[in-house]
């Protein structure tokens, strides 16, 4: 009993072995891309984020409405696939959002101004362009401004204008910022999302998309103000950029049950390119597509946009040709296998 005893007291007292690790690690592991400023010509401090692989192929990534410079953290999802492209993701942030002051007077002219000074000071010439939903309006412009240093223009599920019956068009100013004042004093209800949607198959996009409407809403000490949101949602009454027989290649992706944005927003710009169309459409999805496809918007970007990515046999591959959903052979699916994968969510629980 007593050699038991002892036994046991040496076991609970024992020292572990220590495991011999791999390697240490030289740098950190990053917690996402970091907001940088400028100061422009005109005095104004520019923010803008830049993924900074050099020699990369660069994208000029503008968020959906009201979003930040940080809004590409949105897509970080897919982080491995984008390295593994070698696609670089810029972002130049708009007025009144994130840590960029609020100028009454601003316009997408001065965006598209602020564009090219950020290009210059980081050396890149030629990029993709990539807009996501609000984001449209102003990637018009950049398309309408220098066309000849785009490689290829993407949109999704992106906005050209409003109507001008359009609720937001005719609602009163004061009135229409207050309404909005409500819901981006409310981050996780501004970027509320479908529960089968995007949110059910990726680890935490609901909190991230949350965590986007408090950086850009508040980071500042904006304390939740409306005016920048606000006017954005107004500036799409105005007419579109004025495009013209636009020469690269381009893309689009609309979810044809998206009453946001509805497709026919994307065949006003597809009407506008000279160069090769790929119109993508996607029967019974929403407003997310944008999210939802963005695996195949990085295989565009990086020049394949002539092949599809599919799920099939449990395994994500690339197929010649444009599918169209409706063609898609039984058991496989669009995009990585890790979409047909759903995650608890517990946002807002």
């Amino acid at each position: 009993m007593i050699m038991r005893l002892a036994a046991l007291a040496l076991a609970l007292f024992a020292v572990p072995a220590m495991a011999k690790p791999n390697a240490f690690p030289d740098r950190f592991d990053p917690i996402g891309t970091p907001v940088q400023s400028l100061v422009s010509g005109e005095g104004r401090t520019l923010h803008y984020t830049d993924t900074g692989e050099a020699g990369w192929r660069p994208m000029l990534f503008i968020g959906g409405v009201g979003t930040s410079a940080r809004a590409p953290e949105l897509v970080a999802f897919l982080d491995t696939l984008r390295r593994r492209l070698h696609v670089r993701i810029i972002s130049v942030e708009r007025n009144g959002l994130g840590d960029t002051a609020y100028d009454p007077n601003w316009t997408f002219a001065d965006y598209v101004g602020e564009v090219r000074q950020v290009l210059g000071h980081l050396k890149i010439d030629r990029f993709a362009l990539v807009a996501i939903s609000g984001g449209g309006a102003y990637a018009g412009h950049i398309a309408a401004a220098m066309p000849e240093r785009i490689t290829s223009w993407h949109m999704l599920a992106a906005i050209a204008s409003l109507p001008a019956e359009s609720p937001v068009c005719k609602a009163d100013p004061a009135a229409l910022e207050a309404m909005l004042a409500k819901q981006v004093g409310a981050p996780r209800e501004f970027w509320a999302m479908p529960a089968d949607g995007v949110a059910a198959h990726v680890p935490g996009f609901a909190d991230r998309a949350a965590d986007e409407g408090a950086h850009a809403y508040f980071i500042a000490g904006q304390h939740g103000d409306a005016r920048a949101v606000a006017r954005e949602y107004r500036s799409f009454c105005n007419a579109p950029a004025a495009v013209t027989r636009f020469p690269a290649p381009a893309f689009f992706t609309y979810g044809e049950a998206d009453k946001l944005v509805p497709p026919a927003q994307g065949e006003y710009w597809a009407a506008k390119v000279a160069g090769k169309v790929t119109f993508r459409r996607y029967p019974g999805e929403g407003h997310d597509v944008q999210y939802r496809h963005w695996d195949q918007v990085l295989l565009d970007v990086s020049g394949r946009g002539g092949e599809t990515l599919v799920c099939r046999g449990g395994k994500s591959q690339l197929v010649s040709g444009i599918i169209a959903p409706a063609a898609m052979p039984k058991g496989s699916t669009l995009g990585l296998c890790a979409w047909n994968r759903k995650e608890p969510s517990h946002a807002g629980q």
